[in-house]
């Protein structure tokens, strides 16, 4: 029994071992990238602008490099168990990335269902030559136009995949984390995000792999309720009203 519960998964840090974006911009882009990414978390520019910024320092180069890249790319040991052990609880599974397409979708081939719904920026290769380099094209078609903290807002397409009466479990490590877990029942934090939801008064569970994920759902769907968090339930009001 599911007790109308939906998960809803970060991939950079949560289900990939580590950030797989900045690693792939850093090996593409050179150190560069790092100050991009400073200046993002700064508040200084957009997550758009920061990733023109790295893509911009990445040039043009053979796709096949950046394939092969992914190669030394691992998934947490638990993300199976995890989608496994949702499956049989009939609780639906949802990945939300401010990462890109072009390395989710490949690391996830092998370790989920194609079926799972998984929303990220996108990257194409838009071929410019003939010397074998492709230069690579951004697109963000989950941006919020009225918040650019991020380029995929995880937040819209969470409440817009839940009803009144659902209880919204939310795991992440990191940055583009913190706006969804103000408005979920159930967090499931470590990193940067634990020290956050420390900072902010949000309670949480710590968690070190997804194997701890699926020992605290396993958990709670034991219990008769689940109670939802009444400080996310106001937020959710809020954000609908504000959508009416």
């Amino acid at each position: 029994m599911s007790h109308g519960l939906k998960l809803f998964l970060d991939f950079d840090g949560t289900i990939a071992r580590g950030d797989v974006g900045n690693a792939f911009f850093r090996h593409f882009g050179g150190e560069i990238c790092d100050e991009w990414t400073r200046r993002y978390r700064d508040g200084v520019i957009s997550a758009r602008a920061c990733f023109e910024g790295e893509r911009n320092a990445m040039g043009r180069v053979p796709r096949e490099d950046a394939e092969g890249f992914l190669q030394s790319c691992q998934i947490d040991p638990g993300f199976s168990a995890l989608i496994r052990f949702c499956e049989r609880a009939d609780i639906p599974v949802t990945i939300l990335s401010d990462g890109l397409d072009f390395y989710i979708a490949p690391l996830l081939r092998s370790a989920a269902p194609d079926d799972i719904p998984c929303y990220a920026n996108r990257l194409r290769w838009e071929p410019d030559g003939d010397d074998g380099r492709t230069a690579p094209y951004l697109e963000f078609p989950f941006g919020n136009a009225e918040c650019d903290r991020c380029a995929c807002c995880k937040r819209n397409i969470m409440l817009n995949a839940c009803g009144e009466e659902d209880v919204i479990a939310y795991a992440g490590d990191g940055y583009s984390d913190r706006c969804p877990v103000e408005y979920a029942d159930i967090v499931l934090a470590k990193g940067a995000l634990q020290a956050w939801c420390q900072k902010q008064n949000i309670s949480y569970f710590p968690y070190n792999d997804l194997h701890d994920v699926r020992f605290r759902l396993e958990s709670l769907t034991h219990r008769r309720t689940i109670r939802r968090r009444p400080r996310a339930e106001q937020r959710r009001r809020e954000a609908f009203a504000a959508e009416a």
